[in-house]
Parts: structure tokens; C-alpha cells; sequence
């Protein structure tokens, strides 16, 4: 059997039949021209509106919107290109195919919903090395304010001395009968795991026990981690967060003039 080789030109994605034309030129720039960040560009009646970032393609060059464009507007601005090839009169204005095909498979640009999208972020929404993260609402750690201390039942009467808060000079919680201890209970938010706690206050040798809990059951069992009030790490046992779950750390403080000013709770993502 005889076989030959018959050449196939290779069609670009340029000369595909189904464009969809936005408008048309009504003023031409020549090839090699340099065109800066936030040049008009005339055209016809643009058929939809734009928005700054989008791409469009004009005899085969592809241009980026600077600013949004309206429906029925005859004229458009676009950020800094050097032409390698003139923009006719007359020349269609197109939808940039290559642009919107990478979009549709894998967005990395645009809004969705009005959040700005990028490579590896939607919104606050950051994802890196296999880790979402939420850098504006603290993803790796949970913070131990003052508001999150209340006192154990070992004084009697068990509410007649509260815990207070300093707010002269001496800043931080304290207790007021030195029987009682400072507790503290701290969620561990959805789809994490707490790794560590740390503890600071204006005594610094203070005894920690951290504890793993549940809001549907009794008992606080054994201590999960110990340490003191120094700010060092304290490693306890690797707690993901369930349904229901959620750390009590407790701190032996002994006495009235001991304050504590908060703490941190280390996470790590699921």
C-alpha cells in the first residue's frame, strides 16, 4: 500500500468561523505603535458592556481592558501594549477565544461575584502548597482575649469573686480569692486541628493544663498539654476540630496580684 504525506495547514484559533464581534474600530493605529495605560480606543456601539480586565482581540492582538465600558459606548480604554501588527479601520473587535477558553477551564482572573480571582486566590480565599488560608480572619491561630477567662467554682461562694480585668497601669485578667483558678474555652474552628497553646501574664511561672472538651458530653478528662505562663509553645496532643469539641485551658495562677493578658492557639489545617 502506497501512502503519502498531504500537508494540513494549521488553522489558529484566529481564523475559527464562530467569533463573537463586541464592535467595530473607528480610528486605526499603525504596527509598532506604543500605546500606554489608558488610551481611547473608538470604535462602534460596543453590543455588551466591559469590564477593566477583560481581553479582547483585535487582528490578532490581544488587548486588555483598563477601565469598564458600557453597553452602547463608542469608545474604550486599554492598558499599555506595543502593537506588532496595525489596528485597521474597520477592524472587527472580538472576544479573545484563547483568553476565554483558559478562564472557562481554569479561572485565574476576572471576579466571580464580585471577587477579584488570581492564580491561586477568589476574595480573601488564598489556597498555597495544598493550604487554604483566609489571611483577614486569622487561619492559623485563634487569640485568647481577656473576655474568654471566667473563674473555676473553688471559692465560696463560687460567684461572689469573679474574675476582673485591670484596665489602669497593671493591664490583664485576675482572680480575687486565691483559691480559685482562671479558665478559659476556646473553639477550634472547622477544618483545623489545635497544635499548640501559649500563654502570657505578668508572672511568668504559672501553671497551664490544657484540656480537650465537648459541648454534648460531661467531664473535662485527662490534660492534653502543660506548661506555663512564659508565651512558650505549649505542645499539646494534635486536636481536630469535630461537631462539638473545643479546648478549656486552665491556669493555676495563686494569687490576686498575678494578671494574665491572653493567649494563642496554634492551627494547623486539616
Amino acid at each position: 500500500m502506497i501512502t503519502t504525506n498531504t500537508f494540513v495547514p494549521f488553522v489558529k484559533s484566529e481564523n475559527s468561523e464562530n467569533k463573537f464581534y463586541l464592535s467595530q474600530l473607528t480610528s486605526e493605529y499603525e504596527e509598532g505603535v506604543a500605546i500606554t495605560t489608558g488610551t481611547k480606543i473608538n470604535c462602534k456601539k460596543l453590543t455588551i458592556a466591559l469590564k477593566a480586565g477583560d481581553k479582547i482581540t483585535i487582528n490578532g492582538t490581544s488587548l486588555t481592558l483598563f477601565a469598564d465600558a458600557a453597553v452602547d459606548a463608542v469608545e474604550f480604554y486599554v492598558k499599555a501594549i506595543t502593537l506588532e501588527n496595525p489596528l485597521e479601520l474597520y477592524s472587527n473587535i472580538a472576544i479573545d477565544e484563547d483568553n476565554m477558553f483558559v478562564q472557562y477551564q481554569r479561572k485565574t482572573e476576572g471576579t466571580i461575584g464580585g471577587m477579584a480571582v488570581t492564580a491561586d486566590s477568589i476574595g480573601a480565599l488564598q489556597y498555597a502548597d495544598g493550604v487554604y488560608t483566609f489571611p483577614a480572619v486569622d487561619p492559623n491561630y485563634v487569640k485568647i482575649l481577656p473576655r474568654d477567662f471566667m473563674v473555676n467554682d473553688d471559692a465560696t461562694p463560687a460567684d461572689a469573686t469573679p474574675a476582673v480585668f485591670g484596665d489602669g497601669t497593671n493591664t490583664g485578667v485576675s482572680i480575687e480569692d486565691t483559691s480559685q483558678e482562671l479558665i478559659a474555652t476556646v473553639n477550634i474552628p472547622h477544618g483545623t486541628t489545635a497544635t499548640e497553646v501559649a500563654v502570657w501574664g505578668s508572672n511568668t511561672t504559672k501553671s497551664v493544663e490544657v484540656y480537650e472538651m465537648n459541648i454534648n458530653a460531661n467531664g473535662k478528662g485527662s490534660t492534653i498539654g502543660t506548661g506555663t505562663t512564659n508565651g512558650s509553645a505549649i505542645d499539646i496532643t494534635d486536636t481536630a476540630s469535630t461537631s462539638f469539641n473545643y479546648l478549656m485551658i486552665k491556669i493555676i495562677v495563686s494569687s490576686a496580684n498575678h494578671r494574665i493578658w491572653g493567649g494563642k492557639v496554634t492551627l494547623t489545617q486539616n
